[in-house]
């Protein structure tokens, strides 16, 4: 038997919103220092509907990004 715990989906769910923030701040076209790949189009739109299958809303409220970010930083 395959058992889902919400806290997994949670933790999931939120590790792609921090993704997608990170992503969102470096820059398209730009490399991620943390996994060393090219940050495109596609693969922000991958993640973010990973992220609303996950039960994530977009957009990203700002309250979340300044709280990762800073104050000065934007959503593209």
């Amino acid at each position: 038997m395959n058992i889902v715990s919400y806290s997994n989906i949670t933790t999931t769910r939120n590790g792609y919103k921090d993704q997608l923030i990170y992503y969102y701040n470096t820059g398209i076209g730009r490399v991620s220092e943390i996994s060393g790949i090219k940050i495109t189009e596609r693969l922000i739109s991958t993640i973010e509907k990973r992220y609303v299958e996950l039960g994530g809303k977009l957009p990203i409220q700002q309250s979340d990004i300044d709280e990762k970010k800073g104050v000065r930083w934007t959503q593209i």
